[in-house]
């Protein structure tokens, strides 16, 4: 819901500049130069990011678990430390898993196989986070946009999400 609450903000901001100017100003507006184009793009996606990242900050300081910086924007929380062997790349892996949204909205639940790093219907955050697992093990994996499903979204996913897995490596 926030999500969807931070898109329309930024569509009714950019609309509300462009009401707000006066017609020279709009002129001048669609004059810009490539280059400030890029940089107001920039700032854009500056912004999204920050406040992705205080979504993601809020969502781990409400649970109270001891999530440890993943890599890439990426946090995880080691539950219970699994007795099997390290994962490899390229190894076939079961997992039970739970994706969420970081408002708890589910997304996806069940089972699955995935190949590390060679799994194109994986996610990258979460082939990342099982190279760095072992067999056993119960993870909640925090995941920013970008090592999620990106601006697109998919399947039941809505774009620009951050993603919560609660994992457990079979």
């Amino acid at each position: 819901m926030a999500r969807l609450s931070f898109i329309y903000g930024l569509i009714a901001f950019g609309l509300s500049v462009v009401a707000c100017q006066r017609p020279d100003e709009a002129q001048s507006a669609s004059q810009l130069t490539s280059a400030e184009v890029q940089e107001r793009l920039i700032e854009q996606n500056r912004a999204a990011l920050e406040q992705e990242r205080g979504f993601i900050k809020e969502f781990m300081d409400s649970t109270g678990w001891a999530f440890q910086p993943a890599g890439s924007g990426a946090f995880e929380w080691r539950v219970e430390q699994g007795s099997g062997s390290a994962i490899e790349d390229k190894e076939l892996v079961a997992l039970r898993y739970r994706l969420t949204g970081l408002r708890g909205d589910l997304y996806q639940e069940g089972e699955q196989e995935v190949r590390v790093l060679r799994d194109p219907d994986a996610v990258w955050g979460l082939q990342y986070a099982l190279q760095r697992a072992r067999h056993g093990d119960s993870v909640v994996l925090v995941l920013p946009a970008h090592l999620g499903h990106g601006l697109a979204g998919a399947g039941e996913v809505p774009p620009m999400s951050p993603l919560v897995y609660y994992l457990r490596v079979l």
